[in-house]
Parts: structure tokens; C-alpha cells; sequence
């Protein structure tokens, strides 16, 4: 069996919310919500990934923090595993550099946006009141 594919999650919380990216059109899952992040590159760490991707996607630097959280999930095509860690902006506002949209989103409204299934899980592991 394969080896998941390892992807990360920025959990960035300001005021009561926490931010969520949406994914563009023409790619996998166009128009789905997820927490920002993205897939590990060989060589790197998840947290140094978390990093970067934070910078190209949404053109904030963030200190990464604690692992809050490891879900796994098998689509069709693909076994996954997202590491969801603890982030805080250090600079920068967000910006859609790489996403269609992102929003700023209370954890008890996270039920009402149309998130993939491993963020879905990963929601309900981390904010279930």
C-alpha cells in the first residue's frame, strides 16, 4: 500500500475566527473550502511546507506552532493525511494569490461552507462546542 500523501493545515484563529481559503477553479475540488496549507515537498518538514505555503498562497508569513491535530482520509485516487498545526500571522494581511476566496469564519458556522472531507473532519476534531 501506498504511502499517504502528507498536506498541512494552517489553524490561524483572530477574534473568534479562523480562516478558511477557498480552492480555485480548474484544479481538484474547485470551489471546496479548506483551512489553507498544502502538500509537503521531499526534503522539507511540514512545518517549513506550512511556511511556504502560507507565502504563496496567501502572501502572509506565520510563525508555526503546535500539531493540533493528524487526519487521514482515502479518496478514490488518493490516501491522504493532513497535519493541522497551530499558526499565527507575523505579517501580512491575507491575500487570494492561489485561492478564489477566503473568509474569516466563526467555528460554529464552519457546518455552512462546503469543506473537503478532510477538513471536515479536522473541524469537527478541533471545534466541536
Amino acid at each position: 500500500m501506498n504511502e499517504p500523501l502528507a498536506v498541512t493545515a494552517a489553524i490561524i484563529e483572530r477574534d473568534g475566527e479562523v480562516l478558511l481559503a477557498q480552492r480555485p477553479p480548474g484544479g481538484r475540488h474547485p470551489g471546496c473550502w479548506e483551512f489553507p496549507g498544502g502538500k509537503v515537498e521531499p526534503g522539507e518538514s511540514p512545518e517549513q511546507c506550512l511556511a511556504r505555503e502560507m507565502t504563496e498562497e496567501m502572501g502572509i508569513r506565520v510563525e508555526v506552532g503546535e500539531l493540533l491535530a493528524r487526519v487521514r482520509h482515502d479518496y478514490a485516487d488518493l490516501k491522504l493525511e493532513l497535519l493541522a498545526f497551530r499558526c499565527t500571522m507575523i505579517e501580512g494581511e491575507p491575500e487570494d494569490l492561489h485561492c478564489s476566496a477566503h473568509a474569516w469564519v466563526r467555528p460554529s458556522d464552519l457546518g455552512s461552507y462546503d469543506l473537503l472531507p478532510p477538513d471536515a473532519l479536522l473541524a469537527l476534531a478541533l471545534f466541536r462546542e
